[in-house]
């Protein structure tokens, strides 16, 4: 015999019905005998006390008919009623509930006393297997308790199509199940369609990413993911995430028998077995593509000196700029760390003076038709010192930078500093030069005495303003540097002025150190160190080449971290997203399936197998994930 889902709910309706019963018989039975009581008490007590009106009704709405009924055969009807024994609210059940195969008409949904009603306007598609999962939208009217699970099953012929097909539908970055994402079935294998049809089946993937299509009629298919953001089932926003599966999809079934012998007075063999349906649980990474709709998010021009201009996205090689009136020559470029915003710095005292400048802009953007095509914006580039405080005064001071020369910072905090620290140096304006003699390194020796430490300068090729000090840092030491005042100068004729700083360093006992050896992966990775939040802040990373060796971590902090490892393809130091067109799927992130404790003056040694075919949400590590995948594994075997 064959088992469902469904039937095992009615099953469950059946049972929550006699208990409700039951339950409200008993309070029956239990007023009667307090009654007396109650009235006494209520003599000799305070007037004002009275009854709490008992325990707070949890139980959800029982349903007592479908129409149709669950596993109808050759349904043609126009509405689908539920019955319910009490009233029950559905106002959010049009947005929340999946029908699929999908209609291609919005359903109409109302209540009627204790029923819903479903209104269908269009004809169903003969010759398939219908399925309604209600999601959360239906709840009862004095509670609010939430019928969860519930989900009917009909066909438009003359049997229930049963093969099916199942897996999980992640994010491709995060490995998080996504919002409101919709997993799509088509039974024709060409790519277009995924943003010209509807789709023959849909799902909905739970809270953990599992989805599930477990009424299909024999055939391949092909998989995608949306995240829909037009509600309209289909790829035909730029901006939506989306899924892909390589391969077609051919779901199939088979009973697997289980021989079973019981020796009484006479021997008795009982056959057992289980369904095993093929293919086992496919894994869908959702990514939004790479596409060029650039333009200017925000730009202005304070300092004086100074312009500065942000984009929606990374610009392209083809990004060209020009200021009408002003020498290229007499202009700095500095691009920010994903070229998707740049400083200019004005070196012209002519063009700093002048309040207005214009600015034209050229850059490369796709059409509608996702052809490539030159964009040209004019930008002004105003600058008044009557500019307002915050207090709406107006603020006629001068520049720090213009008045008193320029300051520089630095990377790093007065304090204690980590010993694997970087330190930099920054200016506020590009530099003309920049040499090791105009700096001093020292380590103190007493309260009042310091040494020279042998240092290196590094000029880094992007910037003109920052530079790093590499020298080794001891532990528990204090360190001091120094650039006098006037050593260097600014594009625009500005000069430093002093610059002091001072730390020290932690103790070599603070830190602990993780160290991984990583089994079943080969090639370039990226191994990131998060903090262990909903932001996952990226806290230090590492560009290693993995072949079964050990990776270290060291000067690590106390505390509780994820480990993520990102597959990099094609070696350039980050992650990159997919192609539907080009059938590129994002480069692969794995998770370590653990939270690492970090305790000072320790070392943890890790062995992290990575299973590239057996990759599964983060959050199904989690003990309650990990259960619900029993679970399912268990309902699977009883169909």
């Amino acid at each position: 015999m064959r088992y469902t889902k469904e039937r095992n709910s009615q099953t469950k309706i059946l049972q929550k019905t006699i208990f409700k019963s039951f339950r409200f018989a008993v309070l029956n039975s239990c007023f009667i005998l307090l009654a007396g009581s109650i009235i006494f008490l209520h003599s000799c007590a305070n007037p004002g006390a009275g009854p709490s009106g008992g325990p707070r009704d949890s139980i959800v709405p029982i349903v007592l008919r479908t129409i149709p009924a669950p596993y109808a055969l050759n349904y043609s009807g126009k509405e689908i009623q539920i019955d319910f024994d009490e009233y029950v609210v559905a106002n959010t059940l049009t947005n929340t509930m999946v029908i699929s195969p999908p209609l291609a008409e919005r359903t109409n949904v109302r209540t009627k006393g204790k029923s819903v009603i479903i209104k269908i306007d269009e004809e169903l598609i003969p010759g398939r297997t219908y399925s309604i999962d209600f999601k959360d939208g239906i709840k009862d009217y004095n509670e609010g308790n939430v019928l969860e699970g519930f989900r009917m099953l009909f066909s438009t012929y003359d049997r229930i199509d049963t093969l099916r097909i199942s897996g999980y539908m992640v994010d491709a970055f995060t490995l998080e199940p996504a919002e409101n994402a919709l997993v799509s079935l088509y039974s024709i294998d060409n790519d277009s369609i995924f943003s010209t049809l509807r789709p023959d089946f849909i799902a909905r993937p739970d809270e953990t990413g599992f989805f599930l299509f477990d009424n299909l009629p024999e055939g391949s298919y092909r998989l995608y993911g949306l995240v829909d953001e037009d509600r309209d089932l289909m790829f035909s926003k730029r901006s939506e995430k989306i899924a892909f599966i390589d391969t077609l999809l051919t779901p199939s079934a088979q009973y697997i028998h289980q021989i079973d012998t019981l020796f009484e007075e006479n021997d008795t063999i009982i056959s057992k077995g289980y369904t095993e349906f093929s293919p086992g649980p496919v894994n869908a990474y959702l990514f939004t593509e790479d596409y060029f709709e650039q333009y200017v998010v925000d730009y202005k021009r304070e300092p004086r000196n100074r312009m500065q201009l942000v984009f929606n996205e990374s610009l392209s090689d083809s990004f060209a700029f020009d200021i009408p009136g002003v020498d290229a020559e007499q202009l700095y470029v500095e691009f920010g760390k994903n070229r998707d915003s740049l400083r200019i710095w004005l070196t012209d005292s002519i063009a700093v003076s002048n309040d207005s400048l214009y600015m034209a802009l050229r850059y490369t953007v796709t059409d509608t038709l996702g052809q490539f095509i030159s964009k040209a914006d004019t930008l002004k580039m105003f600058f008044s010192d009557q500019r307002q405080s915050s207090k709406g005064m107006e603020n006629d001071e001068e520049e720090p930078t213009k008045q008193n020369g320029f300051s520089f910072t630095t990377n790093i905090k007065q304090g204690e500093v980590d010993l694997n620290a970087k330190i930099q140096l920054i200016s506020t304006d590009p530099l003309l030069s920049f040499a090791k003699e105009d700096v001093r390194v020292e380590l103190a020796v007493t309260d009042s005495t310091y040494e020279p430490v042998p240092f290196e300068l590094i000029s880094y090729e992007d910037s003109k303003r920052k530079y790093g000090l590499n020298f080794t840092l001891d532990e528990q030491t204090v360190y001091r540097v120094q650039v006098d005042s006037a050593r260097v100068q600014t594009l625009g004729g500005l000069h430093n002025t002093e610059f002091s700083l001072s730390f020290r360093t932690r103790a070599l006992e603070y830190y602990g150190t993780a160290i991984f050896k990583i089994l079943g992966f080969e090639g370039s990775a990226i191994v990131q160190l998060l903090s262990n939040n909903e932001n996952e802040d990226v806290i230090r990373t590492k560009q290693v080449k993995v072949s079964d060796k050990e990776i270290a971590l060291p000067y690590l902090s106390p505390g509780r971290y994820r480990i993520k490892l990102i597959d990099d393809r094609n070696e350039n130091g980050k992650w990159d997203t997919g192609s539907l067109e080009e059938g590129i799927q994002p480069e692969m992130v794995y998770y370590l399936p653990k939270v690492l404790e970090i305790k000072s003056n320790w070392e943890i040694k890790e062995d992290w197998e990575i299973d590239p075919a057996n990759l599964l949400p983060k959050d199904i590590y989690d003990a309650e994930a990990e259960e619900k995948e029993k679970e399912r594994a268990n309902e699977q075997g009883r169909r």
